[in-house]
């Protein structure tokens, strides 16, 4: 029986996300990530939360937080939650970049990416396998999400219908601006053909690209505008919102994620597997 293209593409999304709890590279990085995640919450969130209810440091640390607006943070319905919300939005990025750099290129490594493609389309791999990777992302800021509660209620916070709706704005909108750096991720893995050479063509794209638009700009400042195309340009945005704000400045992580993706689907339909 012939299953349609969405059923290929939820298969090969499960594949993606097994290999997360049945594999011993998913248990080194599941491993890895509690173990970043116990001591960012430990050595960091649970001191810092307890400092921002005291006004006194909270009117200091407005001096020195830069672009940072801690007022805003204070809006969160517990510190710990706003604290995490700073943590997941600057750091999950590079674990994207990093996480999904093989959506491709490392099934064509060990010559799976023929026999996947005898038996369901090229679109349906990639798009499998960059929902896998949102899958696999999700499961994993889903549990820090959990460990940041229990670090809440250990502190003396108590359940409500305003914390879980914040720890849910949380989770979608820090997924929603993982989107582009998955979509870009698989579009490095088309092109090029090794995890390691995917992650270092993103770095410099991401890191050369705002240079030489700051370049741009100065000489021509029609061109700063552009900036807010490159992925994370809403990351600044969104740190400096409360929970249930951030509507409005992610529309430009998912277009960018489309443009991304169409790109990858093109460059995947004309590469040779």
């Amino acid at each position: 029986m012939h299953l349609p293209v969405w059923s290929h593409i939820w298969l090969l999304s499960q594949i993606e996300w097994q290999r997360l709890f049945l594999s011993r590279r998913g248990w080194l990085t599941l491993a890895a990530f509690c173990l970043l995640w116990f001591l960012l919450l430990r050595y960091l969130v649970m001191p810092l939360s307890q400092w921002m209810l005291d006004p006194a440091i909270v009117e200091g640390a407005e001096m020195v937080a830069g672009w940072v607006d801690v007022r805003q943070l204070l809006l969160w319905p517990r510190p710990e939650l706003s604290l995490f919300w700073l943590l997941a939005l600057l750091l999950t990025p590079a674990a994207a970049v990093l996480f999904s750099a093989g959506q491709i290129c490392r099934d064509r490594s060990r010559g799976t990416l023929r026999f996947y493609s005898l038996r369901v389309g090229r679109d349906s791999i990639l798009l499998g396998r960059f929902f896998g990777q949102l899958l696999v992302q999700g499961t994993l800021l889903l549990l820090a999400l959990l460990a940041c509660l229990l670090l809440a209620f250990w502190q003396g916070a108590s359940l409500s219908g305003n914390l879980l709706s914040a720890m849910l704005f949380c989770w979608l909108f820090v997924m929603l601006s993982l989107l582009p750096f998955t979509a870009l991720m698989s579009l490095m893995s088309v092109w090029l053909n090794s995890s390691r050479a995917a992650v270092s063509m993103a770095v410099l794209l991401l890191t050369l690209l705002p240079l030489l638009l700051g370049i741009l700009a100065y000489y021509w400042p029609q061109a700063l505008p552009a900036f807010a195309w490159l992925p994370g340009a809403q990351i600044p945005a969104l740190i400096n919102s409360s929970p249930w704000q951030p509507w409005a400045e992610l529309g430009l992580p998912v277009g960018q994620a489309a443009l991304l993706l169409t790109l990858s689907l093109l460059s995947f339909r004309r590469r040779a597997l």
